[in-house]
């Protein structure tokens, strides 16, 4: 289904025109449309809708990203990525010379943050 005009600006005007999820600025005609809950999922009781509540803005490489999985899968492939990049022979470089810095912490999306300073 196609999301109106009117609707696209207030998913966009969510998060003042951030990602909902990595918070970096991204500019009204390059947002895509997130349906935080997958509109097709295994279970008919977990798809989502097209309802304001579950329309989320997005840059394209969070979307893309992100796909069609739930933000708990979604969470845990940004934390795998450390684990997989240190299969990579150049990444192991990067380490050893000082020019990659390795900063593990926990995944919280920028519309989590948002979410506690409303508190």
């Amino acid at each position: 289904m196609a999301i109106s005009k009117k609707t696209r600006l207030a998913v966009y005007e969510k998060y003042s025109g951030h990602c909902a999820y990595c918070g970096r600025e991204i500019a009204y005609e390059d947002m895509q449309v997130d349906h935080f809950k997958p509109q097709r999922a295994w279970n008919p009781e977990d798809c989502g809708t097209d309802d304001i509540e579950n329309l989320m803005p997005s840059c394209r490489m969070c979307n893309h990203y992100k796909r069609a999985h739930s933000l708990e899968v979604f969470r845990q492939y940004i934390a795998s990525i450390p684990d997989k990049l240190r299969g990579n022979y150049i990444y192991k470089v990067g380490i050893v010379y000082g020019n990659v810095l390795e900063n593990p912490k926990e995944v919280t999306f920028y519309f989590e943050k948002a979410r506690e300073k409303e508190c």
